[in-house]
């Protein structure tokens, strides 16, 4: 594949930065229905945390500098000597399946729960790596408790949140190829990552459905998130209509010799591609 026109080391658009400051905030003090003054304004927590931290510090840089460890397992601990209680239970497994008890999935909650709110200082300060393996960890973290001996309601306590860390890790990575210039390989990445979510959704349906308030909805709206960043980056960064969308777009307007076409594209763009 020809190498994209050099757009420079990015600095993302402003629109695409107010997008994405509405959709990483402090979560901890979003469901907070109460307000604060800054200076002579009143303005709601769940406004104010797209710009200011708790302390009213921008972009929660300093809070994020003074609560969190900027690697590794956010509160700085070493469970078991281990750099998470992921690792740790990682290294436990045998060929049966792992057991844990409630008091031991607590903890693994807690520890998802750290990486989730330095996941969200992560996109406000544009550290798209650990954002990607913040997500990432919290992705292992539940596929450990999907093969645990743990009870299906209990799985489903920590599974039904899939959308949510998935649609954060591939954010991330699009967010790297963008910083790359490899606008293509962006759009596939966000692309792929809204139709792995409604396919989710469709296969836990009756699950979610039985979810109360927002919780049935979560793959709905991690679509629609999903959908609004694209638009948002193809009018300001250029973002393409990735060749599988094309693709998909062909077939469904019935063009098989369109669909024939991209598909050879496709795979000779892959081969292409291949070390």
């Amino acid at each position: 594949m020809s190498e994209p026109e050099d757009r420079g080391k990015l600095e993302l658009a402003a629109p695409v930065k107010a997008f994405l400051a509405q959709l990483y905030r402090d979560p901890r003090y979003l469901l907070v229905g109460t307000t604060m003054r800054l200076g002579r304004e009143k303005i709601s927590f769940i406004e104010s945390c797209a710009v200011f931290s708790a302390a009213g510090e921008a972009q929660g840089q300093l809070l994020l500098n003074r609560e969190y460890a900027r690697r590794g397992r956010p509160d700085g601990e070493r469970p078991y000597g281990y750099d998470s209680l992921l690792d740790y239970y990682l290294s436990r497994q045998t060929n049966g399946l792992l057991e844990l008890d409630e008091e031991e999935l607590s903890a693994l909650r807690d520890e998802s729960w750290q990486y989730y709110v330095r996941r969200n200082f992560d996109f406000q300060i544009g550290d798209y790596d650990q954002a990607r393996e913040d997500a990432e960890h919290n992705l292992g973290l539940l596929n450990l408790v999907e093969h645990s001996e743990a009870a299906e309601e209990t799985k489903w306590g920590f599974l039904k949140w899939w959308p949510w860390i998935e649609r954060d890790r591939a954010v991330a990575q699009a967010l790297l190829d963008l910083l790359e210039n490899d606008l293509e390989q962006a759009a596939t990445e966000l692309y792929r990552v809204g139709r792995r979510i409604e396919q989710y959704g469709a296969r836990h349906e009756e699950r979610y459905r039985q979810e109360e308030g927002d919780n049935r909805s979560i793959c709905e709206a991690m679509e629609e998130h999903v959908s609004a960043l694209v638009e948002v980056l193809r009018q300001e960064e250029g973002l393409p209509v990735c060749l599988e969308e094309r693709i998909d777009q062909a077939a469904a307007r019935g063009d098989e010799e369109e669909v024939e076409r991209l598909r050879a594209e496709l795979i000779r763009r892959t081969i292409s591609d291949e070390p």
